[in-house]
């Protein structure tokens, strides 16, 4: 294996050894501030896979971006870190100036602080050419194959090295800024193929979309994604961590499914038509196959989210729940108030029972769900208030009632307040009330772990971009859950502080000090986690970036009192050459967690884990996580042999000095080394 690492060293040097110029990657830095906002104390794998899906479709924003000449306010809501009264602030600018020249003439929208800049920056060009210019390039088309493979040069006990290959095909076409059409396959490490389950990928999807057919703007066949109102009924669009205030907004939309996420979508038919100017209506019908263990009565009891069918048990509930989705969302929409609501029917063609775990009590029965809902948009002068207020309801149940209450049918609201006093500073706040009877299986909103339902709650958020020479972000947040969840036999409650601060000593140099305090109950038992991130960045050329990070955990448990600690030392390179077409990047961490803890602490040294963002191939958003004691390295290598042809390459190495097996189980690795191998070649035809 240490061969391997001498790989990755001579990939860098190489690289290194030919460099030239590049700029700064900004990109990259701010994908870094994401995941440290995105990943909490307490976030597990699931969540891990559906931030890295969730930054997949942002990174599809940054390939694609908006032309802010020709872009609608449906358009501009797609990009998720503005909200409804920046879009329309960005609009009317335009209106004034009659078209932008440059992308630099968005410092003359007041309502835009200085970190939706940089994004929008990132995610926005405009296009300077003639009218007829401009005609000649909306009959052109584009054209993308992207295949990505993953190799592990390790063997785990449930199967073979061949077995464990990732591999992931997408085809992507556009055709005169109408017609957007694709086609992807998708296989996971370790699920089998050319098996009765698995013939040869483990999923596919296809899409076709049409816009700009007056009145219909924007029709899609096939895989797609969907969001209406404030996400309290329907939401399976961009979202990430509660203390980002600039990624609330889930406005209605409709969008093709591209990302590697298998589980969140829909598949069927959407259309946003626009009835008069003020008025438009979303509606769709989905109708697809969800993975779901069906009990000997023929029940089942909830939706499997993983994805992945490696195990006997996992490939047995493999596409064993169909589900039947009918939804419509009515808006009305003026210049500071905007009006909408949405229904939404389910019928699953298996009943759903709650089990006899306490925390399921709250879960509904029955085969069909509805669920119906107002939402709001109101802007008065600096202020910017919004919300949703919705009910659920079984149909054709009986629906059991008890101390719980009648599962199934609740009420839930989310109402949010800015006022930004002026354009670099922003308080916020948020209130929620998600009753404990209320159910959507596709809702998604603001909360603690973003499920609607059973849960309470008050944030305050705070964005200052200029306070002297720092730019200031600052969370509180206060949630109460009357019944039971998982794991716990009482209600539960639990507070989370954060504050952050970033300070630019010149252009060339940044640190930011980042640090958070959540509380949160588990097991009838208080967790107390203090998280502290240190990360100096410094670009020494036009090719050349270096940066070093420092991470630190505190998990303190009560009754007993116990205490765990887990610490890393981080460093990244990022260099350039022959004019950006050449781009390395090397990262490594020396990692111990699970440090001043007591014998009887089992889980020490999960608790106090640590993530990290790392370098990692298009479209491919990599993370980090580090437990027990060890070392981690990651290395890419990405070359632009064309303006055609891409190839990329990453490979990442870890090794344990606690343990001699990773894993257990089918899972388990019979070395305390972990190297794996990914492959990327990318295709464009414009």
């Amino acid at each position: 294996m240490k061969s391997w690492c001498c790989f990755l060293v001579f990939i860098w040097c190489s690289s290194l050894c030919t460099a030239l110029w590049a700029q700064t990657d900004e990109w990259e830095q701010l994908m870094q501030e994401l995941t440290d906002e995105a990943l909490g104390a307490d976030t597990d794998d699931d969540a891990m896979s559906a931030l890295t899906a969730r930054m997949d479709e942002l990174e599809e924003l940054h390939e694609h971006p908006l032309d802010l000449n020709s872009a609608s306010l449906d358009d501009m809501l797609r990009l998720p870190f503005i909200d409804e009264t920046q879009a329309k602030a960005i609009l009317d600018c335009r209106e004034r100036l009659g078209a932008f020249r440059s992308t630099g003439e968005l410092r003359l929208v007041a309502a835009l602080g200085q970190r939706q800049l940089r994004w929008l920056m990132l995610c926005t060009m405009v296009d300077g050419d003639s009218p007829s210019a401009r005609k000649f390039q909306d009959k052109t088309s584009e054209h993308e194959v992207l295949t990505r493979i993953g190799v592990p040069l390790y063997k785990r006990d449930g199967w073979s090295r061949a077995r464990g290959i990732f591999h992931r095909l997408r085809y992507t076409g556009r055709v005169a800024g109408r017609w957007d059409f694709g086609l992807w396959a998708d296989k996971d490490e370790g699920e089998p193929v050319f098996s009765r389950h698995n013939p040869l990928w483990d999923a596919y999807g296809a899409h076709l979309m049409l816009t700009s057919l007056d009145p219909v703007e924007k029709l899609i066949v096939g895989d797609f994604k969907a969001s209406m109102g404030e996400g309290l009924i329907l939401n399976n669009h961009f979202t990430l961590g509660k203390q980002l205030t600039s990624f609330w907004r889930s406005p209605t939309a409709i969008r093709p499914h591209r990302s590697t996420d298998e589980v969140n979508y829909m598949r069927g038919l959407a259309a946003t038509i626009k009835i008069t100017p003020p008025i438009s209506v979303t509606a769709l019908y989905s109708w697809r196959k969800f993975d779901a263990t069906v009990q000997d009565d023929n029940t089942v009891r909830t939706i499997n989210t993983s994805g992945l069918h490696r195990t006997a048990s996992e490939m047995e509930r493999h596409n064993t729940l169909a589900c039947h989705t009918l939804a419509a969302h009515a808006a009305w929409s003026g210049r500071q108030l905007r009006i909408g609501a949405t229904g939404m029917l389910q019928h699953f063609d298996h009943q759903f029972r709650q089990g006899t775990a306490l925390y399921r009590q709250i879960y509904p029965e029955g085969y069909r769900f509805g669920a119906a809902g107002i939402d709001y948009q109101l802007r008065i002068g600096h202020f910017f208030v919004s919300g949703e207020t919705a009910r659920s309801f079984p149909l054709g149940a009986k629906g059991k009632t008890g101390e719980a209450g009648r599962a199934g049918s609740g009420w839930a609201s989310l109402n949010k307040i800015a006022w930004r006093f002026n354009p670099n500073t922003c308080l916020s706040a948020v209130g929620r009330y998600y009753s404990r009877c209320y159910y959507s299986a596709m809702a998604s909103a603001y909360g603690e772990n973003g499920r609607v339902q059973n849960e309470s709650g008050l944030a305050l958020l705070f964005d200052a971009d200029k306070v002297g020479p720092l730019v200031l972000h600052a969370m509180a947040d206060v949630f109460y859950s009357p019944w039971p969840r998982y794991t716990m036999t009482r209600a539960s409650r639990g507070f989370e502080l954060l504050a952050q601060a970033a300070y630019p000593f010149n252009r060339a140099t940044k640190l930011l000090v980042r640090y958070s305090l959540k509380s949160k109950e588990r097991s009838d038992r208080r967790y107390r986690t203090n998280r502290l991130r240190i990360n100096l960045a410094h670009k020494v050329s036009k090719a050349l970036s270096v940066q070093l990070a420092g991470l630190a955990t505190a998990v303190a448990v009560a009754a007993p009192d116990q205490k765990s600690v887990g610490v890393a030392l981080m460093p990244r390179f990022d260099y350039a050459a022959f004019g950006d077409r050449l781009r390395s990047s090397f990262a490594c961490a020396v990692f111990a967690t699970g440090l001043c803890a007591h014998s009887s602490y089992a889980s020490a040294a999960y608790d106090s884990r640590l993530f990290a963002y790392e370098p990692s191939l298009f479209q491919t958003f990599g993370i980090a996580q580090m437990s027990g004691k060890g070392e981690h390295v990651a290395a890419t290598l990405k070359w632009k042999l064309s303006t055609r042809w891409q190839l990329q390459g990453k490979c990442a190495v870890t090794h344990y000095r606690d343990r001699n097996e990773i894993s257990t189980g089918p899972l388990r690795i019979r070395s305390p080394w972990r190297t794996e191998l990914q492959l990327l070649a990318r295709w464009l035809l414009r």
